[in-house]
């Protein structure tokens, strides 16, 4: 695994390559009214009787209403539950309520459906992605797609839904995750969680039918796992533009390999028995495609193969596609987010539901970070203009920043709340240092505490 990230680092360090990148650092629409948006969603009645579990649910004058119960589970519960439902209520319970206890949490959680995070975060998506200025590579929006394996907590109902993963010891309870993540503007599109057998482009392809969330021309990056002729004949299908890299046994790349071009667009007229019966499941019958392929030159000499949509070679050159490959190492650094910084594997339950809940709304925190991030780095850049590098807002320490002032935020008419949270985000940037390479060492691979990624929640 690790040859293989790094692998995929090193295509960015030929300073010949172009990448036409188009940056929007001003946008149009501010973090505040994205903010009172999802204010006023929580606060919805359409929004809560669509996602509570029964019509009976939270009907009753209860110490944790739908309203509190969402903000509870979005202020980062890492600890105990119930020091932080202690926590919580001492800052924004009402004064004659005491306290609550971690059975009447797990009680009202029950009446609260999943989803209810997704929609929050749509609403992200749909105030990012209209009339607002956003990053992209040449009017594509670019999107990575990946899966990796969630740890779960122990439990009869989450081995029977999710499966296992075999071990010496014990059988681990584990689940499937794949993310469609937007490289350029940090942004989780979609994300799809089911069995751990589940395979990663069945759940790609439920990525294809969420992303028309935000509405705008894209194209997606895969890695080598992905490469199948019916995946790609899918793609085009769905008029889905695409770069993916390919294993050398896939079918024409030895021949390219062996051969002067550095592009090629070939024809596939068949595909494998196995390819057909992939679609054959889809209910699709297989017709020639044209599929370009890209060769890219590693630091160590190393050639690799891209397959690509893009087939037009002057406005798509074959100089750019190192750097575009190599823009798929964000969807790594997000899953190191998602598992090392946020905790998504922290779960604060055994059930199905409470796995989904955790995992949705540390997602839509995740993208709420960003978007304040990316706010903010136009004052970090002013102030930083002479640097010698280029800094960026520190994630780490601006996720722990967020616990408590989110709540506030979503819980007052004050805009103090939010600027405060703002200048939180500037503190400790850190410095952008490109070209950089992390080599293993074994020697400190196994230490549980690295000094240098102290946990900020």
């Amino acid at each position: 695994m690790f040859k293989q990230i790094h692998r995929e680092k090193s295509l960015c360090n030929n300073k010949k390559e172009i990448i036409l990148l188009k940056i929007m650092k001003n946008t149009k629409k501010g973090i505040d009214l994205i903010m009172k948006r999802i204010k006023n969603k929580i606060k919805s009645v359409k929004y809560i009787k669509k996602n509570k579990v029964s019509e009976k649910d939270f009907t009753r004058n209860r110490k944790m209403p739908f309203e509190s119960l969402i903000l509870f589970m979005l202020n980062i519960i890492k600890q105990t539950l119930q020091k932080e439902l202690t926590h919580f209520i001492s800052l924004f319970g009402k004064r004659n309520i005491e306290n609550i206890t971690k059975s009447a949490f797990c009680q009202s959680r029950l009446k609260l459906k999943p989803e209810a995070f997704i929609e929050l975060n749509d609403v992200i998506l749909e105030e990012f992605y209209t009339d607002n200025d956003f990053n992209t590579w040449n009017n594509f929006i670019i999107l990575g797609v990946d899966g990796s394996r969630l740890n779960l907590p122990f439990s009869k109902e989450l081995i029977k839904n999710f499966g296992v993963k075999l071990n010496k010891d014990n059988n681990m309870p584990q689940a499937r995750i794949s993310t469609c993540y937007d490289l350029l503007n940090e942004i989780i599109i979609d994300s799809q969680i089911d069995k751990i057998e589940e395979g990663e482009r069945y759940l790609a392809l439920k990525h294809l039918e969420n992303i028309r969330k935000i509405n705008n021309k894209v194209m997606m990056i895969f890695d080598r796992g992905y490469g199948a002729l019916w995946f790609m004949f899918y793609l085009l299908l769905k008029n889905v533009d695409f770069v993916m890299r390919l294993k050398h046994d896939f079918p024409e790349v030895d021949s390219f390999l062996k051969s002067e071009d550095k592009s090629r667009i070939i024809n596939y007229e068949e595909c494998s028995i196995k390819s057909l019966r992939q679609l054959k499941i889809l209910g699709l019958i297989f017709h020639s495609i044209k599929i370009r392929l890209v060769k890219v030159i590693l630091d160590d000499g190393t050639i690799e193969v891209l397959a690509t949509s893009l087939l037009n070679e002057e406005v798509y050159p074959t100089e750019v596609f190192n750097n575009l490959y190599f823009l798929r190492w964000g969807i790594e650094t997000n899953y190191d987010r998602l598992k090392n910084k946020i905790e998504i594997e922290n779960f604060t339950g055994l059930s199905i539901l409470s796995v989904l809940q955790d995992c949705y709304a540390n997602i839509f925190l995740l993208n709420l970070q960003s978007l304040i991030a990316r706010e903010v780095q136009s004052e970090i850049d002013e102030n930083k203009i002479d640097s010698k590098h280029k800094y960026k807002v520190n994630k780490n320490l601006s996720l722990g920043f967020m616990k408590d002032k989110v709540v506030d935020i979503l819980t007052s008419n004050s805009p103090k709340y939010l600027e405060e949270l703002k200048n939180l985000f500037k503190i400790e940037p850190i410095p952008i240092r490109k070209g950089r390479k992390f080599p293993r060492n074994l020697l400190h691979s196994n230490r549980k505490y690295n000094i240098n990624q102290k946990k900020a929640i």
